[in-house]
This record gives C-alpha cells, sequence and structure tokens, in this order.
C-alpha cells in the first residue's frame, strides 16, 4: 500500500466520539474496521432500548418483529454513515432521561393506587 492510501485510512486525524474511541474506532490505523462492529451493537441496544422505553405499543408479534427489524437496520446505516457523530452519546442520554420518567411515572401510578385502595 502506498503512503498515499495509507495517509487516507489513518482515522487519528478525526474527532472520533468518546464511546467510539471506547470501543475501539480508530485504535488500529491500518485497519479501519477496527472497532465498528462494537459501535454498531452498542448504537443498535441502545436504540432498541430507547423505543421500548419512550415509544413502543402493544402490537401483534409480527408487527413488533417488523418495527424491531426496521430498527436495527435503520440504525446501523445511520451509525455506518455517521460514526463521528455522538449518536451512543445521545442514546444513552435519552435513556437516562426516559428511565427516570418511566420511574416517576410507576411512583405516581402506585401512589395512586394506594390512595384508591
Amino acid at each position: 500500500m502506498n503512503a498515499k492510501a495509507a495517509e487516507a485510512l489513518d482515522l487519528s486525524k478525526y474527532d472520533i466520539p468518546a464511546i467510539a474511541k471506547l470501543v475501539g474506532v480508530g485504535s488500529d490505523p491500518n485497519n479501519i474496521e477496527a472497532g465498528f462492529v462494537p459501535l454498531l451493537i452498542t448504537t443498535v441496544v441502545l436504540t432498541l432500548v430507547v423505543y421500548k422505553l419512550g415509544f413502543a405499543k402493544e402490537l401483534a408479534w409480527w408487527k413488533s418483529l417488523i418495527v424491531y427489524l426496521l430498527l436495527i437496520v435503520l440504525s446501523a446505516s445511520l451509525e455506518l454513515a455517521f460514526w463521528m457523530m455522538p449518536i451512543p452519546e445521545v442514546l444513552i442520554a435519552m435513556v437516562l432521561i426516559l428511565g427516570i420518567y418511566r420511574a416517576r411515572m410507576w411512583m405516581v401510578r402506585r401512589e395512586r393506587e394506594k390512595t384508591v385502595s
């Protein structure tokens, strides 16, 4: 491989987000694919958790399967296209916010059930 091609693969000149660095993106300048599979898995899992916490409704099993498959394909493709953007960081913030919201809603419902009984 010539020097110009090796320079094009060097990811050290890019500002890589924290989670992407954590899973190994850019850790090997000779292997551009290093760390992308864990980054894709992280993004897909966080996307599914965000959907389940904030947006999921009771659907027939086949409709849920279609929704989850579309989420997997689209979140993975977005991560491949925009790997230098902090997508996993934003998803973690969304998981935290939606988790707090769900916990508060559960506490309010439980409190209402106690007062009604």
